[in-house]
């Protein structure tokens, strides 16, 4: 139920979102509220993955599968993992004998192999993680929904911007 009353996560947002000692304040407060989110996501990624009994690459690499707009293969995934296409056979080779992924031809090019999560391991995951978005769902209660609006926009925004940095590798000038 949303309150007229800041909340006490919103309280707690108002000071974790200023930018830690010697980091200097040239960004918005938001952009330092969003790089502690992501440290705390890449600390929440690391223990999802001893739960998982998972090393942390396999599972960025099951994250990446995942969450891709279509299916993904070994190639396309050593690229955005940043590793070399035989690194990328063992990791693939041990997420299959894991139970975790299936390797499926392609109907349309069958030299091609997509990449698939196994319902197993998507179930694995969602009860691994069911404890901590239920957390982030309860937080939304404290909300509006006007709020909970400006909140999606922000973070559709952002996680497109994250996506922009990411195509473009080249270092800036």
């Amino acid at each position: 139920m949303a309150s007229s009353s800041r909340s006490a996560h919103q309280e707690q947002d108002a000071t974790s979102s200023a930018p830690p000692a010697g980091h200097g304040a040239a960004h918005a407060p938001e952009t330092h509220a969003l790089r502690a989110l992501g440290s705390a996501s890449t600390d929440a990624s690391a223990a999802l993955a001893r739960r998982m009994a998972m090393n942390p690459t396999d599972l960025a690499a099951m994250s990446h599968i995942a969450y891709a707009a279509d299916p993904l293969g070994p190639r396309e995934l050593s690229s955005r993992l940043g590793i070399t296409p035989a690194a990328m056979t063992d990791v693939v080779d041990r997420l299959e004998a894991a139970g975790h992924l299936l390797r499926e031809r392609d109907t349309n090019d069958r030299r091609r192999v997509r990449l698939l999560a196994t319902e197993s391991a998507n179930e694995e995951v969602r009860r691994e993680l069911r404890e901590l978005l239920d957390m982030l769902d309860a937080i939304t209660d404290d909300f509006t929904p006007t709020e909970r609006a400006a909140i999606q926009r922000y973070l559709a925004a952002a996680t497109d911007a994250y996506r922009r940095y990411a195509e473009n590798p080249e270092p800036n000038p």
